[in-house]
């Protein structure tokens, strides 16, 4: 599952638009459509911690289900500090 997976699965779960979560979070909401549509952004580091908080989990339940052959660098640091 990528990062983008893991959000929309979120979403989801919380009934939740893209849109309520660029207000919960507080980003900009083209910031998180451009996390789905052709640009493919990816979320860093301090946009998982928002996200994370926006939904009331931790960054590890968040990258629990998050495939770590699909993540940039700083987001594998993430993990792996979670891990120990």
């Amino acid at each position: 599952m990528t990062v983008q997976e893991r959000i929309e699965e979120l979403l989801e779960k919380n009934k939740w638009s893209k849109y309520k979560l660029a207000k919960e979070a507080g980003f900009y909401p083209t910031t998180v459509y451009d996390w789905f549509n052709d640009k493919h952004y990816t979320p860093d580091r301090n946009s998982i911690e928002l996200i994370c908080l926006a939904f009331g989990i931790s960054q590890a339940e968040f990258y629990s289900r998050v495939d770590e052959n699909k993540l940039n660098a700083d987001q594998t640091a993430l993990l792996e500090l979670f891990s120990k």
